[in-house]
């Protein structure tokens, strides 16, 4: 018997400026088929901003999940961009700050039963002033959040977000035991 679906057939039904929608037909481990609804995404970046004792975060509406939400600075990659150049470029546009520093603490799938997104995540502490203008349909206010409170926050479930809930997470566990190891 076969371990993996075997994609037999694809249609795409969708393309739009983020996302792209397929129906593909699959051959299942034990020879019967079946359809899979793909969303296609080039993928993004998020980073985990801090500076001066605070992290940095971004509050905006979203209209999918109809909330008012606070996330790391983050947005998509555009066509053939390196992640670390998309970080830069994120940080400099929504919070106004070139990360000097950058290292990656991971990456993760959010939703892989049915889309192709894959999140890398940086952390950064030193900067310099350089804001990008934001992109025009982008209504974000900047909020700094001591780094204590946020593990709070953190601990009591007050993040909902997956990439802020993925960075986070790695910071908390894995990156702040290396850094303290240094």
């Amino acid at each position: 018997m076969k371990q993996f679906e075997k994609t037999i057939k694809s249609d795409a039904i969708y393309d739009g400026r983020i996302v792209k929608l397929r129906i593909d037909v699959v051959e299942l481990p034990d020879g019967s088929l079946s359809k899979r609804e793909i969303v296609e995404h080039q993928g993004a970046v998020a980073v985990l901003a801090i500076k001066d004792g605070q992290m940095l975060f971004v509050k905006q509406y979203r209209i999918a999940s109809q909330q008012l939400l606070t996330e790391l600075p983050a947005g998509l990659l555009e066509n053939g961009e390196d992640p670390e150049a998309a970080a830069i470029r994120e940080c400099r546009e929504e919070i106004g700050y070139r990360p000097l520093n950058l290292f990656r603490l991971g990456e993760f799938i959010p939703t892989p039963g049915y889309c192709t997104e894959k999140i890398t995540l940086f952390c950064a502490t030193e900067f310099v002033w350089d804001p990008l203008e934001q992109d025009p349909d982008e209504y974000i206010r900047v909020v700094k959040i001591p780094v204590r409170t946020v593990r709070t926050l953190f601990i009591n479930g007050q993040f909902i977000d997956g990439k802020t809930v993925a960075a986070l997470g790695y910071y908390f566990t894995i990156a702040a035991r290396r850094m303290i190891a240094k």
